[in-house]
């Protein structure tokens, strides 16, 4: 899927991919991403994701990876930016926005109650990082926690999300 995100130097959003990883090519703890995703991608009921800039696209610019939970439906089992984009000197913005929204998306593809509403758990290097996460997750794309202590993303804020960060036009 075709999506735009943000570069911080020009401020000028730009041309960006995502797609599905191949499992042995995703990053790792090794180049300094907190996961390693080549690892958590071995299961045979989940899907990576990764967002690749348009021209540069050997280069991971953030990964996820999805799955059907048997409890909660449409689970986001893990979201991670690549390091350079971290943080307000990062690359670029919007690409944890854009994975979440096409989790959002594939969410809706289910025939069941879970339709639109993705399930996911905030997790940071230690409890207070953890935290701040989940607030992030609250302020910036609306998500909130069920009784169970997951964070959820409903129907109507996922169709938020798709449409500002699949569809941008600005």
């Amino acid at each position: 899927m075709n999506v735009k995100i943000l570069e911080v130097s020009s401020n000028e959003l730009t041309r960006a991919i995502i797609k599905e990883g191949e499992k042995k090519k995703l990053p790792t703890v090794n180049e300094d991403w907190i996961f390693d995703f080549n690892k958590h991608a071995k299961g045979t009921k989940v899907t990576a994701y990764i967002l690749v800039h348009e021209d540069t696209p050997k280069i991971i610019e953030g990964c996820m990876i999805y799955s059907i939970h048997e409890s909660f439906g449409p689970y986001m089992n893990y979201l991670e930016v690549a390091p350079n984009n971290k943080g307000d000197e990062g690359k670029y913005k919007y690409v944890a926005g854009c994975l979440i929204a096409y989790a959002c998306g594939l969410s809706f593809e289910l025939d069941n109650m879970d339709k639109g509403i993705l399930t996911f758990q905030a997790f940071g290097k230690n409890q207070k990082s953890t935290k701040k996460l989940e607030i992030l997750y609250h302020d910036r794309y609306g998500a909130i926690k069920n009784p169970w202590g997951y964070m959820e993303i409903h129907q109507d804020k996922s169709k938020e999300l798709i449409e500002e960060y699949l569809y941008r036009e600005k």
